[in-house]
């Protein structure tokens, strides 16, 4: 069954799943502290979460103009709660009363524009969201996108990030 609603305020009784999962939702989420009681609180004891989110702060993206480049990602950023959520996470977890708290690593890179690259697939996201947002003019953004698929069709495109996957139990 599934349940649409507000991560901090979720439609099921206590200790009602086994499992649950959160992939690149808590990043977007104002009171992350909130969100982890809640599911603290819907799952079983002996219960596993698993969150997966990006710290946008890892991305490397090669691009001729390096400046603007900056004022996309920084303007990105602005999309999110919070864009180094990882960093805090683990923290969060555990103030929640989780245990048995781990955190793994996930490079995803890729020196290719293809479009299942996770480079090439946020390209058009971004340009959509930064498109009249403080500096960046939508021609701008434009011109942005269109260097990183330049780049790609000489060969010298790069794009890299790192998604970190948390895992906890509910102590029993």
């Amino acid at each position: 069954m599934l349940h649409q609603a507000d991560v901090t305020a979720l439609p099921v009784t206590d200790a009602s799943f086994d499992r649950a999962l959160s992939v690149q939702v808590l990043e977007y989420v104002a009171d992350p502290a909130a969100a982890l009681a809640e599911l603290h609180r819907a799952l079983r004891p002996g219960g596993r979460l698993v969150v997966w989110d990006v710290d946008w702060s890892t991305v490397s993206w090669h691009s001729a103009d390096p400046d603007r480049m900056r004022r996309v990602l920084a303007i990105w950023d602005g999309h999110l709660a919070d864009p180094c959520l990882p960093r805090t996470l683990a923290a969060r977890m555990r103030s929640a009363g989780f245990g048995d708290i781990r955190a793994e690593g996930h490079t995803f890179a890729s020196a290719e524009f293809t479009p299942d690259s996770y480079g090439a697939a946020v390209l058009p996201l971004i340009q959509q969201y930064v498109a009249g947002r403080e500096d960046i003019t939508g021609e701008a953004a434009g011109r942005w996108a269109a260097e990183q698929h330049e780049l790609g069709e000489r060969g010298e495109f790069f794009f890299a990030c790192i998604q970190f996957c948390f895992t906890a139990t509910r102590p029993g």
